[in-house]
């Protein structure tokens, strides 16, 4: 049975919404033992919004909440931190910045003791906030589907003696990399499609600028990852495509056309499970999917070799440094 739980929460400049995940937390209909909020190096004010926070309201809840910073910078390095200073059999994570509801540990409580299971995954839920938003959704975890994640996960403490923490100095791809490992290693987990969060505000990007700077920003730490060859790919297509541009041309522009094809009308089907965007937000399907899959791609593609110059500077460091 599941007694003592801490929630792990990091956060980067959260000051506009961290007081509504502390109240969030306080609020669920099983407290946690503790609540324990690891900086990810903010450069606003949300350290003191929170510490102000836990100074004012501290005294109406069970819930034990704590501000940490040991100079982390990502959040999967944050989440770390959590783990190691939590104090009881059980860890649940969450992000500021989700809409969840009181029942979440509940719920999450329930479903792991019904089936026994030592990983407890939630779902989030997009939709986005504008079209360049919403067709980012739609070319990437779904629109409108539930994808399993790690903020609202709940997860037996000790099962970290097996798969690992998750992977230090990275900004993406930490989440993914320790949910392959817990599929190999035969974890009983699942997948509790009955806990749902949403993001406040912009899902993935509000703009194309932002758009392709997150794509090459979540891309660059993506090699690497056992299990994971996506990045092998995109490289790899990419190659091929630039050498063939010099030798056929015809047939790379005929490929192009191809894939746009493929972005506007396979991809989004496929990520979210059907034609729903199609109906809701026809104009934005026919005109928009198509630039957003090719500013997410190309930020792909320029992350992952930024990727591969981190992975070779890092290699020549550590024979340095031997």
């Amino acid at each position: 049975m599941i007694d003592e739980i801490t929630v792990v929460v990091p956060y980067y400049n959260e000051s506009h919404i961290i007081e509504t995940c502390l109240e969030q937390i306080g609020q669920q209909t099983y407290s946690a033992k503790s609540a324990i909020f690891v900086n990810s190096s903010s450069t606003d004010d949300s350290s003191a919004v929170l510490d102000n926070w836990i100074k004012n309201n501290q005294h109406k809840f069970s819930t034990k909440f704590e501000n940490v910073f040991e100079n982390t910078s990502n959040p999967g390095s944050s989440k770390n931190i959590g783990i190691q200073r939590a104090n009881t059999a059980w860890v649940a994570f969450m992000d500021c910045g989700q809409h969840f509801e009181p029942t979440w540990l509940d719920q999450q409580i329930n479903f792991a003791n019904q089936y026994k299971l030592d990983v407890s995954f939630g779902v989030v839920y997009l939709t986005g906030i504008n079209w360049v938003d919403r067709c980012a959704c739609a070319q990437t975890y779904g629109y409108r589907r539930n994808r399993p994640c790690v903020p609202s996960t709940l997860v037996k403490k000790s099962i970290f003696e097996k798969t690992g923490l998750f992977l230090e100095g990275r900004r993406s791809g930490y989440d993914m990399a320790w949910r392959i490992k817990v599929a190999k290693l035969d974890i009983k987990s699942g997948v509790n499609e009955g806990v749902k969060i949403m993001y406040y505000g912009t899902n993935f990007a509000s703009n194309l600028s932002q758009l392709f700077k997150k794509s090459i920003l979540y891309a660059r730490p993506a090699l690497g990852i056992n299990g994971y060859t996506v990045p092998y790919y995109y490289m790899s297509i990419f190659l091929l495509m630039s050498f063939a541009l010099f030798i056929v041309p015809d047939a790379v522009i005929k490929l192009f056309y191809l894939y746009l094809l493929i972005r506007i009308f396979v991809t989004p089907m496929v990520k979210s499970g059907g034609v729903s965007f199609y109906k809701e937000h026809p104009f934005e399907a026919f005109l928009g999917l198509g630039i957003v899959g090719l500013f997410i791609d190309i930020g792909k593609v320029i992350g992952y070799f930024k990727g591969v110059k981190d992975f070779i500077s890092n290699k020549q460091n550590f024979v340095r440094s031997k």
